[in-house]
């Protein structure tokens, strides 16, 4: 009887396995913020010590923050494990961060979870870690807030948009006495979303740190929940007014993704390391259903996932609020469950911003060039212009030679006696 319980139960434990592993899944793609953070801007108010600042740098990871980053790779380890294998492979997956400082940390703890060295990776005794590639590519960074101070072109149309004023306007509608105190307790206007969002930052993240060292101001205490939804709020509005531009770029860089590995099998997956507001750009521009009415928290994930199912590749979304293991599953009502690829395409076709258009509107043709992607168009473009030019050139001059030949072959004009010497 015991012999056939424990066969029982070893059966029971490789269904179990079998069950974890998804022999469809073809490919993935992993969209996470980044861990807790200090402020990005400090909101320095009277008889408060700043003699932490030598180690707290504005905008970088607490030591929790490295720790939810690398309990998201260990809880990411456990579904895709089987997926990526036991072995990292630089060409089966690409790491992307933004430029911001807690973009590449965080995906470097994460994948200190993600990928431990095995037997054969390791190369050292006293640590357990092995280096993974990471790529910078700043237009993660570009999403919300964050492209007012790197974009300046396109900066100038979105801060000169009745829309982008009205947002602080309905902010100070809904929450006048909260508005009237910050400005009492900063000295400051608050007069944009820009500087409405530093004081919200702050604050969020004082409450958030729960560090005395960093403490709420105590007359802040009871507006922490306004501050909470007001904050959410204002990048909700903001992201909507970006999603035909900023939207459509993401839409770009998920499908290009997963193109890029029809075209190259080994291709297991990337990972994109970036900031909430990227999270709730794609629910945007996606049509994900269950919008959230919060921000996404530290160590959140969004996993895109293709898989090959009766001959026909399917789009999976999952999505957890935290660094978790609860998922959610999400679906898209403009694609239609299951959501197949060749749909998704068609359907985003008109509203994929290419990375290059995006370089040019947020940097201006101007500053193109600083983009090697963007230098390459605009040497085309260049290129393209003087072949059209010589073109014109050459058939002006065509014609021109046409027109001597006809009056010299007209019969009209042909001499009426021999030309004699």
């Amino acid at each position: 009887m015991s012999s056939v319980l424990l066969v029982a139960a070893i059966f029971s434990l490789i269904s179990l396995h079998s069950a974890d592993r998804d022999p469809t899944l073809e490919f993935v793609q992993i969209w996470f913020r980044h861990g807790e953070r200090l402020p990005t801007h400090y909101l320095r108010l009277q008889n408060e010590s700043f003699d932490f600042l030598d180690l707290a740098y504005p905008g970088e990871l607490t030591n929790r923050g490295l720790q939810q980053e690398y309990h998201l790779g260990q809880v990411l380890r456990k579904f895709y494990g089987d997926h990526f294998g036991e072995y990292y492979r630089p060409a089966e997956i690409f790491v992307y961060t933004g430029k911001d400082n807690r973009t590449s940390t965080s995906a470097q703890a994460l994948f200190a979870g993600f990928f431990p060295p095995n037997e054969a990776q390791k190369w050292s005794s006293d640590l357990l870690w092995q280096p993974i590639a990471q790529h910078t590519d700043e237009s993660i960074d570009w999403v919300s807030i964050g492209v007012q101070e790197d974009c300046p072109s396109y900066n100038e149309w979105f801060t000169g948009n009745q829309e982008y004023r009205e947002i602080s306007k309905k902010i100070e509608t809904l929450y006048p006495d909260m508005v009237q105190l910050l400005r009492e307790k900063t000295g400051r206007q608050l007069d944009t979303p820009l500087a409405i969002n530093r004081i919200f930052d702050s604050l969020k993240c004082r409450w958030l740190l729960n560090d005395p060292r960093l403490p709420v101001p105590d007359w802040a205490e009871k507006y922490i929940p306004q501050v909470l939804t007001a904050s959410f709020m204002l990048h909700n509005d903001v992201l909507n007014m970006q999603n035909s531009t900023i939207g459509e770029y993401h839409n770009e860089v998920i499908l290009s993704l997963m193109e890029d590995h029809m075209n190259r099998k080994n291709f297991k997956g990337a990972f994109i390391s970036g900031h909430d507001t990227n999270i709730v750009m794609l629910w945007k521009s996606l049509s994900l259903g269950a919008h959230p009415d919060e921000i996404p928290s530290y160590g959140s994930h969004l996993a895109v996932e293709l898989h090959k199912q009766n001959g026909r590749r399917v789009v999976k979304f999952w999505l957890s609020m935290a660094a978790a293991e609860n998922r959610t599953q999400l679906t898209t009502p403009m694609c239609g469950e299951p959501c197949f690829l060749e749909n998704l395409q068609e359907i985003t076709k008109g509203v994929r911003k290419l990375k290059t258009d995006w370089y040019a509107q947020c940097k201006g043709m101007e500053n193109l060039t600083s983009s090697p992607t963007s230098m390459v168009t605009v040497i085309m473009i260049i290129v393209t212009a003087i072949l059209l030019l010589l073109t014109l050139i050459l058939g002006c001059t065509t014609l021109s030679y046409r027109k001597q030949l006809k009056s010299l072959t007209d019969p009209e004009r042909s001499r009426l006696l021999p030309y004699v010497n």
